[in-house]
């Protein structure tokens, strides 16, 4: 038996972010609050001349002059400044869609950022780039602060970026949640960090990254379909994992579903799904090196969970790699508490489970017949059997009647053959 994993209670404004579990809790717990609001042009600058005498060198003062007349919104300040202690405050850039491109393509420049490329107070951003986030003595209150501000910017939900500059940051980013950005947008700056929204980086990843190519995915219904998930895999587990062949197609490829994931027409990517009382295992995500810059990763995994939760499950549980659990944690899966880590094919791995939220359209006995007879997956719109729904009933029953009696007539005409005989 395993203990269940207790999840941090929902924190206004952070719900669309994948901020880690720990940070979750910290702002969900009771403490003092602290408020957060616009600095005017003195404010500011008194904050970042105290800034400076701790941290050095920051954002020279003419560039957030110009920063602040063009966004009065960006130099927040979070609570009070008391006797002795320094002001805390957030400067952050909130980046419409061609300066997320610029960020994530290491074209933008966050020293002397392009105003063009800066949202005006209003307009809701494609990516947020935190200047300086500077809370001495007071980072969970200023977390907590912080959450209303987001769900007021991006109440959607969008990439937060930002860069460690000291090693307190350094450290404190990645409990945060925050990963290295090059690790999904291969332009991007090496020291770039990313926390991405929970469903992945949708919106900025067509604007940032997505090369020419149009990403479908279908469930593979067909031999020709298995047999690109096959060559995928094999390009993937086979020749880069130099996984045995015998250990990779392990004899349930034919009790599962597979989807396979195409860009422009050519196989990229693909997933298992197999099928257990009470869950669902995803299995055997592979993509293609050529194609790992795209967003089909994160597509295959989404429409794969889409598919369990209409079919009815609740529960997914996976094994990943540990360097790959923050990739699934976007989607909700958390290590399973009390398990240890475990080796296949020569790789170890970590048991993972995720809840998944009740979908509106589950399939269900009581349900249209029809609907439940249609291909896998495809259960909006009419399958083949719906066209013999307006088929006299009395004609199949005929032609079962005509097919019975030529069988006993065949039946007979061989008795009799023998009787005589």
């Amino acid at each position: 038996m395993y203990q269940e994993t207790i999840k941090p209670a929902p924190v206004e404004g952070f719900e669309p972010m994948a901020f880690s579990d720990r940070v979750m809790r910290i702002c969900s717990a009771r403490g003092s609050e602290l408020s957060i609001r616009p600095a005017n042009l003195q404010e500011a600058m008194d904050a970042l001349g105290h800034a400076r005498l701790k941290l050095g060198q920051l954002v020279p003062d003419e560039i957030v002059v110009r920063a602040l007349a063009h966004n009065p919104e960006i130099f927040q300040l979070v609570g009070k400044k008391t006797e002795g202690a320094h002001q805390a405050f957030l400067a952050f850039l909130p980046l419409n869609a061609e300066g997320a491109r610029k960020l994530a393509s290491n074209t933008f420049s966050g020293k002397r950022p392009d105003l063009s490329l800066i949202c005006t107070p209003g307009e809701t951003p494609s990516a947020i780039y935190i200047w300086l986030i500077y809370a001495p003595s007071a980072l969970a209150p200023a977390l907590r602060a912080l959450g209303p501000l987001l769900g007021r910017l991006a109440p959607s939900g969008c990439p937060l970026f930002t860069r460690a500059v000291t090693g307190h940051t350094a450290r404190l980013f990645p409990a945060m949640g925050f990963g290295q950005a090059k690790a999904t947008y291969p332009d991007a700056a090496e020291d770039l960090l990313v926390l991405p929204t929970r469903l992945g980086l949708p919106a900025l990843a067509e604007a940032a990254v997505a090369r020419p190519g149009t990403i479908t995915i279908r469930i593979a219904r067909t031999m020709e379909d298995m047999m690109k998930c096959f060559s995928v895999r094999a390009a993937t587990y086979m020749a880069e994992q130099e996984c045995p062949f015998n250990e990779e197609f392990d004899g349930n490829d034919f009790c599962a579903t597979h989807f396979i994931g195409e860009i422009d027409g050519e196989p990229a990517g693909c997933i298992r799904v197999r099928y257990f009382a009470g869950f669902v295992k995803l299995e055997r995500l592979a993509v293609r090196h050529e194609f790992r810059a795209s967003r089909l990763s994160f597509r295959l995994v989404r429409d794969a969970l889409s598919f369990c939760r209409r079919k009815g499950y609740g529960r997914a549980y996976g094994h990943s790699r540990s360097d790959l659990m923050r990739f699934w944690g976007l989607f909700g899966f958390r290590p399973i508490a009390g398990r240890p880590s475990f080796v296949f094919s020569d790789v170890a791995y970590v048991e993972l489970e995720a809840a998944l939220p009740d979908a509106d359209d589950i399939i269900a006995i009581g349900q249209d017949p029809y609907v439940l007879i249609r291909p896998e997956g495809d259960w909006d719109r009419p399958g083949p059997l719906d066209l013999s729904r307006n088929r006299p009933a009395s004609t199949g029953h005929a032609r079962l009647r005509a097919r019975s009696c030529g069988t006993a007539r065949l039946e007979q005409s061989r008795t009799g053959s023998r009787g005589e005989a």
